[in-house]
């Protein structure tokens, strides 16, 4: 599975742990609140994350090692990452061939301030990490750390949300059926919200004579 896709899965499992408020009638909305050491907790358990590495300059495979010093501040997430790259290979081309030259291993670090946006009708949040600070163990790999680093930079990944299971209630005549989308997912200092839109209908039940 993509690290990022199990990382949000984990987040959303999370969110039931977090604080819950009901929004005004008005508004029909719930608002759930993901406070920041929950987020960290979650990081602690799902890491290391590893993932296959396949770009046009840069094959093999990296692992997320270490999130430290996250903070959730007003619309955006900013974070220390240490990555490791194995089995890395630079691709150069020359002559209009490909040529593969064979890197190993690779320990690098960044800070990095993460943007979120997410579109409602697809369910799909989309995070666009910003790199500065990167520090790599071997000055000598010094261009592969270069290559990796922008396939983060500031390109927007799409996740796709998985909806929530709806709840269901029996009445004893009917089934009440409340199914949930989420409406926004926002930063705010300290917190991570989702404003969700609740749709409640009820089925009427079948008695046998």
């Amino acid at each position: 599975m993509n690290p990022l896709k199990t990382f949000i899965t984990c987040l959303l499992f999370f969110f039931l742990t977090g604080t819950i408020a009901v929004a005004s009638t008005q508004q029909k909305t719930i608002i759930m609140s993901l406070p920041d050491s929950v987020l960290k907790e979650v990081i602690f358990k799902i890491l290391p994350l590893e993932f296959g590495v396949q770009s046009e300059t840069v094959l093999g495979s990296m692992s997320i090692d270490k999130i430290e010093n996250l903070q959730i501040l007003e619309n955006k997430i900013s974070s220390h990452i240490t990555l490791s790259g194995h089995k890395l290979n630079l691709v150069t081309n020359i002559a209009g061939h490909n040529l593969r030259m064979k890197i190993g291993t690779l320990t690098l670090s960044f800070q990095c301030d993460a943007t979120i946006r997410f579109d409602a009708p697809t369910q799909i949040l989309y995070i666009r990490p910003v790199v500065t600070e990167v520090q790599s163990a071997d000055s000598k790999k010094a261009d592969v750390a270069a290559a990796l680093v922008l396939l983060f930079n500031n390109r927007e990944f799409p996740i796709e949300i998985e909806k929530l299971n709806p709840i269901i209630a029996d009445t004893g005549s009917k089934l009440l059926n409340i199914s949930m989308d989420i409406a926004t997912i926002q930063l705010h200092p300290n917190t991570l919200q989702l404003n969700i839109k609740p749709r409640i209908r009820t089925i009427n039940k079948v008695t046998a004579n």
